[in-house]
């Protein structure tokens, strides 16, 4: 219990701590200016594909970005379920509404890759199919959420359970190239030794890119976690007043 209740009161304190006023800020613009010079400047040129395949740059981070803000949201929704302390929810909520933006960003860039090589915006494809039920189910657990936004009924509870469930999607989604016919590419980054691999050279701007996406990210989840938190103490503060004058 004790190291639950230093995770606690770490995230009731993260945003006054200098790792979230300055270290993400500094360090997640500079890392994207390296990104960006990485994959538009520095890394080589793809021989089929040519220069739409920079997007695969700002695509995978994307979405490794969006699986990693869903994996919070569901760890703090199952933590909001045990504890019910409403940091989690606030955390959850953050990480889940940053990972929507990353889904998007995730879909978009796909369809910008997908026209020119495969001649259309949209396919149905398995992974492009359950990467846009992954958008649903996360934008319906906000909608949730917005039913009962400072998380203080049994409305609260239901979207933690729709936070948690929702999240088997991504085991769906990576695994949905091998266990189904697909237009998406197969994996390159970790492929197995028998299979086409990235060349090192594109392996290395790629990771550069991972790491600015992800810490952009973080940097985005904890402002919005600073806004869920600092709109339910006034909404606390609202009831203390209201309370006090009648």
């Amino acid at each position: 219990m004790t190291m639950i209740k230093k995770i606690e009161d770490s995230l009731q304190n993260f945003e006054d701590s200098f790792i979230s006023r300055r270290f993400l800020p500094v360090a997640s613009l500079l890392l994207i200016i390296c990104f960006l010079m990485s994959a538009f400047i520095i890394a080589p040129t793809e021989i089929v594909e040519g220069d739409v395949q920079r997007i695969f740059y700002f695509h995978l981070p994307a979405a490794l970005a969006s699986y990693l803000c869903f994996a919070i949201t569901c760890l703090f929704s199952i933590f909001f379920l045990w504890r019910k302390k409403q940091i989690y929810t606030h955390w959850a909520k953050a990480s889940a509404l940053v990972g929507v933006i990353f889904t998007i960003a995730c879909l978009w860039s796909g369809m910008a890759w997908g026209k020119p090589i495969w001649g259309v915006w949209w396919t149905w494809d398995a992974r492009l199919t359950s990467t846009l039920i992954l958008l649903f189910l996360y934008t319906g657990y906000l909608l949730i959420h917005s039913l009962d936004p400072f998380s203080e009924g049994r409305i609260a509870r239901l979207a933690s359970v729709v936070g948690i469930i929702s999240f088997l999607d991504i085991p769906l989604i990576n695994m949905s190239v091998r266990w189904w016919r697909t237009l998406h590419p197969q994996p390159i980054v970790l492929a197995p030794l028998n299979e086409n691999r990235l060349p090192s050279d594109m392996f290395a701007v790629l990771l550069i890119s991972i790491f600015a996406i992800i810490l952009f990210a973080i940097w985005l989840i904890s402002i919005n976690a600073r806004i869920f938190k600092n709109e339910f103490l006034i909404n606390m503060l609202s009831k203390k007043i209201s309370a006090g004058s009648d």
